[in-house]
């Protein structure tokens, strides 16, 4: 209980520095209506109130110092040998100078970029949006009179069609009458 009771101490120590009455003075900051440690008791009781009965976060909760220690960047560069590292960046050179050429060309490039054509792209995109708008009421306004010339062409197609049609019947019928008859004995 020692440790606690020190914790606690150092712990309240800090809120004096941090809240003190200098520091009150100077901001309107005002101490915590509950010390920290109380605070941290609390938040404690209800994780472990939260995590009990579940064993799949328990499990996870005791691992976490092992996550952590996967995601620190020293423990990883610590774990590859020097060899390793050297034998990486040799195969990544090629891609690093082409990365660095292309910089280089985009920086040389740069002040083509920075033209005022480009500079009034927005305010020509308006004016080619209202004239696309212009073209796309004409293209519709075509297209209906095309699909009218249409509609009228297949009408006339489908009565030459049925023209032709009598037409066959009444000479195919022309054709059985002109037969010679043949006399049944």
């Amino acid at each position: 209980m020692a440790t606690i009771e020190l914790l606690e101490d150092r712990i309240a120590e800090l809120e004096k520095q941090i809240y003190g009455l200098a520091k009150k003075n100077e901001t309107n900051d005002t101490p915590p209506e509950s010390p920290v440690i109380d605070t941290l008791l609390h938040v404690n009781t209800l994780v472990s109130s939260a995590l009990s009965g579940r064993e799949k976060a328990t499990l996870m909760t005791k691992r976490l110092p092992e996550l952590n220690n996967y995601l620190d960047p020293i423990v990883e560069s610590l774990e590859i040998p020097m060899e390793a590292k050297v034998q990486l960046l040799l195969t990544m050179a090629p891609e690093i100078k082409q990365n660095y050429e292309m910089l280089k060309q985009v920086h040389e490039l740069l002040p083509v970029l920075e033209t005022d054509h480009l500079r009034d792209v927005p305010e020509l995109t308006n004016k080619l949006i209202l004239s696309y708008l212009k073209l796309y009421e004409d293209s519709q306004e075509l297209n209906s009179r095309i699909i009218e010339v249409l509609s009228k062409y297949n009408e006339v197609i489908t009565s030459i069609s049925k023209s032709l049609i009598t037409i066959d019947a009444v000479v195919t019928a022309a054709e059985i009458a002109a037969m010679p008859k043949k006399q049944l004995d």
